[in-house]
């Protein structure tokens, strides 16, 4: 099969391509969860030093490896991170390289980011023309919203001196070979909300010896979809979504649970309209439930912010890989509501995270769906892009 784009990519990448798929498949096979990366770490080590990378840091945080290329003359310092953790979900891709871990599953796409950013690593390392440092960070934990924000805490930005970064996530809804850049917000914060309505359980026949929780857990969701619609600034953009309701047993048609459980998720891009459904949210919970009766637990928790692409360090990414690519496969897309622990950086130093489209007619499948899998053609394209980005990028900033 040809390689995809061929004839517009880094010299060499082409040659790679049975090989990060190989990597692809492997890393695929064997999904791990959270900071739980210790196999997977092995074999990004493993890597880098078969590519001749020797300044590896395994023990910054745990689950996570940073690795560091420098260039053959003095120059700034810039980041790529590629998350590398699965979902806790059952695979259903039906490919040979189906997940062996029951209950794990790489069906976002980290398994590609962590093959493109050691094909990246390995262009680096035998292409060392050029100003400064790459610091390489493969992260755990984005599913989980804790591993930017670990590397962040324990110093990672201070340790390299990073002063910008860069990340790449797969896109189902983009052409296969077609890179999304966003110049300012891109990607959504997102919060979760847990709420527990305790009434008093009785018989189905008599209603009126109990505390029903269910039609208060109702009156409950009904109110924060209004939320949105009535309390958010129609100009601006905000999703509250209760995703799972649980009360009683299927089974026990005739029996009035003692309390309903609700989780759900909150989806801003701005700060104050975040701040203010929080608010909206811990008022508006607790009065429905006194005024019927219950007590309620109320548990909200802020998971990750959204992620805002830092105007200069996008539009040069975007030219680049324009000249690169051909202009026809690099785009401006629009924003979307999924969120993204990447975040986190961007909080700290400027950058931006791009989106790397693999869709044709074998790969139309949404991220987070069992029988999702990743487009290899996509790889020799995505280490091109990513391994180019950084090179010019170190180059741009010497010769200001």
């Amino acid at each position: 099969m040809a390689t995809l784009l061929a004839d517009r990519l880094l010299p060499g990448v082409a040659d790679w391509a049975d090989e990060l798929t190989e990597i692809r498949h492997d890393l695929h096979r064997h999904p791990e969860h959270g900071f739980n990366t210790e196999r997977t770490c092995s074999i990004i080590c493993q890597h880098l030093r078969d590519w001749g990378i020797t300044d590896i840091d395994t023990d910054l945080v745990k689950g996570a490896v940073v690795a560091v290329v420098e260039g053959n003359r003095p120059g700034h310092t810039i980041g790529v991170r590629a998350d590398m953790d699965c979902l806790p979900m059952n695979d259903h891709c039906g490919y040979e390289w189906t997940s062996q871990n029951e209950g794990y599953a790489h069906a976002c796409g980290h398994d590609g980011h962590t093959t493109w950013l050691l094909g990246t690593a390995r262009y680096l390392a035998t292409h060392r023309d050029f100003p400064g440092k790459v610091v390489l960070v493969f992260q755990p934990a984005e599913e989980i919203c804790g591993g930017a924000r670990a590397l962040v805490q324990a110093g990672l930005l201070e340790k390299y001196g990073i002063e910008e970064i860069y990340g790449g996530h797969t896109e189902p809804m983009l052409p296969k070979g077609t890179i999304g850049f966003k110049p300012g917000p891109l990607q959504a914060a997102s919060d979760s909300v847990y709420i527990t309505v305790k009434g008093k359980g009785t018989h189905g026949g008599r209603p009126h010896l109990g505390t029903d929780p269910i039609p208060v857990a109702a009156q409950i969701i009904t109110a924060l979809q209004t939320i949105v619609s009535r309390k958010v600034n129609p100009i601006d953009t905000a999703v509250l979504s209760i995703c799972s309701v649980n009360a009683g047993r299927y089974e026990a048609m005739n029996v009035v649970p003692a309390e309903c459980k609700m989780s759900g998720t909150i989806r801003t891009f701005l700060p104050a309209t975040r701040d203010q459904i929080e608010e909206t949210v811990k008022t508006m919970v607790p009065s429905i439930a006194l005024a019927n009766g219950c007590e309620v637990e109320l548990k909200y928790v802020r998971e990750c912010g959204s992620v805002i692409n830092s105007p200069e360090q996008t539009e040069a990414a975007y030219k680049v890989t324009g000249e690169l690519l051909g202009e026809d496969h690099a785009k401006i897309i629009d924003p979307f509501m999924s969120s993204e622990d990447f975040s986190e950086y961007l909080q700290k130093v400027p950058g931006c995270i791009i989106r790397v489209g693999i869709r044709d007619d074998q790969h139309t499948v949404s991220l987070h769906n069992p029988n999702f899998d990743f487009n290899d053609e996509v790889l020799p394209v995505a280490v091109s892009v990513v391994a180019n980005m950084a090179i010019k990028r170190l180059e741009s900033l010497a010769n200001r």
